[in-house]
């Protein structure tokens, strides 16, 4: 394996995208050998964001109302971040002091009905209440897929998470194979798809498999959408559970074309939008793609493990994992392998929000100066705040608009 392709994979499969021979290792990530700028010198990989004139010029026209463009608004310009909750110390204390808690490897994060964040550690969902508690809100910790009440509930290596807004009915994948869901009142953990062995079998409930499920996504009829990362393939469940592949033919590759003929790397995130478009975040193509009308399109990315913004495959992510959709309809993606936090346009226009040296650290501040270290996932509020479960900092971040 090339210099390149080794810390590529480090950088985040042996955090968990890889499967069930990487599970063995607890998905601690002791074995992560971040990029460092020496490392990038030797490996011949670009850091530095680049954006030429005419991908400048887009991104300008897609900001700019008063062109005409139909597309939304790219956003505000600049950014702060702050550190929400951890301390840093990788465990799972509670404490009614966000910033006296702690986190071990964060993986998901999402927003419940009241605004409070919800958030895949470890064996455990965590609760970050509005006025800032964290809580332990299902799992005992143990290593294990038991269902029943959410204090007695165990989890095998929990990974995406969404929350139903009108229910805040928490849906979520574990690396055990299947898909979870929890009801709040009274707190309940139950089975919705997938068995315990992987497998790629569609089906219903428990007759269904998977394989290192990842991100997952909700849409307004209550389908959840999965990337199945093992996999290679998005799958669809059905309020009832009944499970189905809808894109992808299970071999590794970047083929677009239509849905079950394409192929994928890694799919590792996964959001849709109000028109049912999927967007899909490769960690193994380190791209973004597009599935609407059963086709799949490439929407960004060029393929090379570089910090470039851009338009379309002039722009380029490293092992993209979270992704997600805010008010204006772009896409905000964790490119966990360049430490940083993109936003993609509809029409393909990606720009870096915060961790622009592409370094890994913990100082919060302006975004282009700011750091994170291997970012897994993102969610994003109405008023435009992004929280971000920065993995290998055992923090949860927030990056607030200045204008």
């Amino acid at each position: 394996m090339s210099h390149v392709r080794r810390f590529a994979f480090l950088a985040l499969f042996a955090l968990g995208c890889t499967g069930a021979e990487l599970l063995a290792m607890g998905c601690t990530g002791e074995d992560f050998q971040p990029l460092t700028a020496s490392d990038a010198d030797a490996a011949g990989v670009d850091v530095h964001v680049d954006v030429d004139a005419s991908d400048a010029d887009a991104a300008d026209d897609v900001d700019d109302a008063s062109d005409g463009d139909s597309s939304p608004d790219a956003g505000p310009k600049s950014y702060f971040v702050s550190t929400l909750a951890g301390t840093g110390a990788p465990s799972a204390v509670d404490s009614p002091d966000p910033l006296q808690a702690t986190f071990a490897s964060p993986n998901g994060i999402a927003i419940g009905q009241d605004g409070s964040l919800y958030v895949t550690d470890n064996m455990k969902i965590r609760k970050i209440a509005v006025d800032g508690t964290v809580s332990t809100y299902a799992g005992t910790g143990a290593l294990g897929l038991t269902n029943g009440s959410c204090t007695s509930a165990t989890f095998s290596y929990p990974f995406g998470i969404v929350v139903e807004a009108a229910d805040n009915i928490i849906y979520m994948t574990d690396f055990g194979n299947d898909i979870r869901k929890i009801y709040p009142t009274p707190c309940q953990v139950i089975t919705l798809a997938g068995a315990v062995n992987p497998g790629a079998s569609d089906g219903t409930g428990t007759a269904a498999m998977f394989n290192n499920p990842a991100g997952l996504t909700l849409d307004a009829s209550g389908n959840v959408y999965v990337a199945d990362s093992g996999n290679n393939k998005i799958r669809k469940v059905t309020p009832a559970g009944v499970v189905t592949t809808i894109a992808g033919t299970g071999a590794e590759g970047n083929a677009d074309g239509p849905a079950l003929n394409a192929t994928f790397s890694y799919p590792c995130g996964i959001a849709v939008d109000e028109e049912g478009t999927l967007y899909v975040s490769e960690a193994g193509n380190s791209d973004i793609r597009k599935i609407a009308n059963g086709q799949v399109t490439t929407l960004a990315g060029s393929g090379a493990q570089e910090l470039v913004d851009g338009t379309g495959t002039n722009a380029a992510f490293y092992n993209p994992v979270g992704i997600t959709i805010n008010a204006n309809g772009n896409l905000l993606v964790a490119d966990n392998g360049n430490s940083a936090i993109r936003q993609v346009t509809p029409n393909g226009v990606v720009t870096t929000i915060a961790g622009n040296t592409g370094m890994q650290g913990a100082a919060d501040g302006p975004a282009n100066t700011a750091t994170f270290y291997a970012p897994y996932d993102v969610a994003v509020d109405s008023s435009g705040v992004i929280y971000v479960a920065d993995r290998l900092n055992n923090k949860i971040r927030k990056i607030t608009p200045e204008n």
